[in-house]
């Protein structure tokens, strides 16, 4: 069962982090929204990560 997700914009230095998204949100909807989102950002984004915390 997921419990959280989270979209993790990561820069050189720094990086921000995004949580508590629609749970239909798809892994293309969460990518095209860190691109949106770095469209405003001085330097480009390194790495954009989509971070899931499971239970047992």
């Amino acid at each position: 069962m997921e419990l959280t997700r989270s979209l993790v914009l990561r820069y050189d230095p720094g990086q921000f982090t995004f949580r508590n998204f629609a749970p239909a949100a798809t892994d293309e909807q969460l990518y095209d929204l860190a691109l949106q989102l770095n469209a405003f950002q001085t330097c480009p984004v390194d790495t954009i990560l989509r971070v899931r915390v499971m239970s047992c």
